[in-house]
């Protein structure tokens, strides 16, 4: 048996708000999904003429945490789960990957010359579809929570340890 090391999470913040490279960033992330998971079908991102029409509606961190899923109250971890989803979820996500624990939805916050995106790290890790080469060539700068603290603030679930746009 294989143990996926891809639990939940990326988040990242592109230094950019120019709503082209958006576009690119975000639509190269979508085409990664697809090559990786059926499941979501063809994910095609809007292109928009300003950046914060990028900003997927999000009030905050989910309203439960891993271990809330596994305590024992009577009810099964399913029932849980479900209103867990059904309490925090984003409306409006522009983009769906897995996420391990179920927060599928892609979050997209727009800052002063920045945003940042919380997306599953399962459907992104394998890169088969050179989709971080993609991005460098945009000559955007890429932070990321395993190596900025602030980011990981941001993280709805375990980030697991995985970078993407560190030279190795």
């Amino acid at each position: 048996m294989d143990l996926n090391p891809n639990c939940s999470e990326a988040v990242f913040r592109f230094h950019t708000v120019d709503p082209d490279k958006m576009h690119c960033i975000l639509q190269a992330i979508a085409d990664e999904v697809c090559a990786n998971n059926d499941f979501w079908g063809k994910q095609l991102v809007p292109k928009y003429k300003t950046a914060k029409e990028y900003e997927t509606p999000y009030g905050g961190k989910p309203s439960y945490s891993q271990e809330s899923l596994w305590e024992k109250d009577g009810r099964p971890f399913e029932e849980k789960q479900e209103e867990a989803q059904l309490k925090s979820y984003p409306k409006g996500s522009l983009l769906y990957a897995c996420a391990g624990l179920g927060d599928n939805e892609a979050i997209v916050r727009v800052n002063d010359g920045d945003f940042t995106l919380n997306i599953g790290n399962n459907d992104i890790t394998p890169n088969r579809t050179g989709w971080i080469e993609k991005i460098k060539k945009l000559g955007v700068k890429v932070d990321e929570a395993e190596t900025d603290e602030s980011l990981q603030k941001l993280a709805r679930d375990c980030t697991c340890g995985i970078t993407y746009f560190t030279d190795r």
